[in-house]
């Protein structure tokens, strides 16, 4: 149920229809009055938060006029599926690196503007360092890159000048600026509203709304926050990650940690990549903290642990390769004093671990009863592929020769098979890792809804699958094995909007295994396949070749 903001407040009907009305006027398009509207609007702001007068009926204004403007903008349609907006997905992972999740994406987004303008990768090169700047808090050394790159910022694509002044809006706030920056932000906002861009405004208005501190400690700033998320909360997209992670870091008098946990199973439904990896790890760190109160959800607890665990790995790598990262864009001075600052950033990271490992510790105390199924779940797991969730190479080391002996024992005829994906590496070339890892997921799954329980399914190497097929003839395992391929090539594996189509090549081997001899070349009888399957790519590829 939504809040109803005016009526949280004293405010009288008439003044909460004036400042709607205003909202509605100040995004009309032949305003000639807005300049005098952002300077009244900023006049009396401003002077609100110098004075520390901050009163009730002006707080309900303010949320008033930020619910009125959410409101108007969600009711618009997106005119210009801008490129704007999309860009605004880099802000949260600069700077883009090459171990960086966002990496493959990162690079995808600013094709476009490197091919167009090759000197506008330099360019982009400072504005991440000045962003780099800003994050470790070298104040000085970001003043200094806003003021150098002052002359170009003009001359430059839009979503190259929004992320510098961005970077300005974060130096005047940190230095009190307040009126400054919001005419900064009022400006770029109306900019950006002008070129028909609903969710990149959207966008530009919660960043400003999330650095009004003076405004968070109300009580109108969660209803704000919480009206809009239900808003936009199907979404899935950027504005919606943003605005549930701001939720999720209120304090415990604003939001319970039920309510927190909810935003929390929303935020890791979207895609890994909207959230940087601290983000990442605040919301499994909590989760796990969460659910170790619960003893029917240890399992969960533990998992949400161990992810926290990752992308806390993921930020100590982060801080390395932002290190790098300004030794090699930094003059000597600059990458000296910011050390000093990155030294700050370790220590806080290494904080982090300890209370990671402290609160670990203390959930495994709690469950200590349960230790013994987690050990057994990790040994599933040992023998798990974790991509594609078929076994490993160490589950067929370990189990497949004793399986193959019970069936040599009974003269179970046996086929082993050998599934290549074709021209794989121009899929991750053409697409990226990410979509090559959700093909390899994908086709595990394809492989365990198609073949029966009893075959065993092993995920060999990195795009290569090992189907043993039991009580199975050559004829039969050519069938199966043909279906299977027809199957793959008729699949369109859609990801993020695209649309790739893959074939296999497969070769088998089949044996009726009637000399348990034979048992002792179990390698040999898989390179059989292997050879099988070679001759199918010899022979055009998207083909089957069956040896006996």
């Amino acid at each position: 149920m939504a809040f109803d903001l005016a009526g949280m407040s004293q405010l009288k009907p008439e003044y909460v229809n004036e400042i709607r009305s205003l909202v509605h006027d100040f995004f009309k398009p032949d305003n000639r009055n807005r300049n005098q509207q952002i300077e009244k609007l900023i006049q009396t702001v401003s002077a609100q938060v110098k004075q520390n007068s901050l009163d009730d009926d002006f707080l309900a204004s303010v949320a008033v006029f930020f619910d009125a403007a959410f409101e108007f903008i969600i009711s618009q349609e997106e005119q210009n599926h801008s490129e704007l907006y999309k860009f605004f997905r880099i802000i949260n992972h600069l700077p883009i690196l090459p171990n960086s999740r966002f990496y493959d994406e990162g690079l995808e987004i600013l094709r476009p503007y490197f091919e167009k303008d090759t000197d506008s990768i330099k360019f982009f090169d400072r504005l991440q360092l000045l962003f780099v700047y800003s994050e470790i808090s070298y104040e000085d050394a970001a003043q200094r890159m806003v003021e150098e790159l002052l002359e170009q910022v003009d001359s430059s694509p839009l979503c190259f000048y929004v992320m510098y002044q961005l970077s300005r809006v974060g130096i005047l706030g940190a230095h009190g600026e307040t009126r400054s920056k919001m005419k900064l932000l009022l400006e770029l906002t109306i900019r950006v509203w002008n070129i028909g861009s609903r969710e990149a405004t959207l966008f530009l208005l919660t960043s400003w709304l999330f650095t009004l501190s003076w405004f968070k400690s109300s009580k109108y700033y969660k209803a704000l926050l919480y009206n809009l998320y239900e808003k936009i909360r199907g979404t899935e997209s950027l504005n919606m990650a943003r605005v549930g992670y701001e939720l999720f870091l209120l304090d415990d008098k604003q939001v319970s940690p039920a309510e927190r946990m909810r935003y929390y199973q929303d935020l890791i439904k979207i895609s890994e990549t909207i959230l940087n990896s601290r983000q990442m790890h605040s919301l499994h760190f909590f989760a796990g903290n969460y659910l170790s109160g619960f003893n029917e959800q240890f399992h969960d607890s533990i998992l949400s642990f161990k992810a926290s665990n990752y992308y806390l790995h993921k930020c100590w790598e982060r801080l390395i390769e932002i290190s790098k990262y300004l030794r090699t864009h930094s003059d000597p001075k600059d990458y000296k004093l910011s050390m000093n600052y990155v030294e700050d950033k370790l220590l806080n990271l290494s904080n982090q671990t300890s209370l990671r490992n402290n609160s670990y510790v203390e959930n495994l105390q709690m469950n200590f009863e349960k230790i013994e199924d987690l050990y057994r779940e990790v040994g599933e797991l040992s023998l798990t592929d974790p991509l594609s969730g078929l076994r490993n190479r160490r589950f067929m080391d370990n189990n497949l020769l004793p399986i193959l002996a019970l069936a040599a024992r009974h003269n179970v005829p046996v086929c082993f098979s050998i599934i290549d994906i074709d021209y794989f590496k121009s899929v991750n070339d053409k697409y990226g890792h990410i979509a090559g890892d959700y093909i390899l997921k994908t086709l595990g799954e394809m492989l365990s809804q198609t073949f029966r329980h009893s075959d065993i399914i092993v995920r060999y190497g990195g795009d290569e699958f090992l189907i043993v097929l039991f009580d199975t003839n050559p004829q039969y395992c050519e069938e199966m094995m043909n279906s299977f391929r027809k199957k793959v090539e008729n699949r369109v594996f859609n990801y993020q909007r695209k649309q790739i189509k893959i074939t296999v090549s497969i070769g088998a081997y089949c044996n009726s295994f009637q000399d348990n001899v034979k048992l002792k070349n179990l390698s040999g009888y898989i390179d059989k396949a292997d050879v099988a399957m070679y001759e199918a790519k010899e022979s055009g590829r998207n083909a089957v070749s069956v040896q006996t």
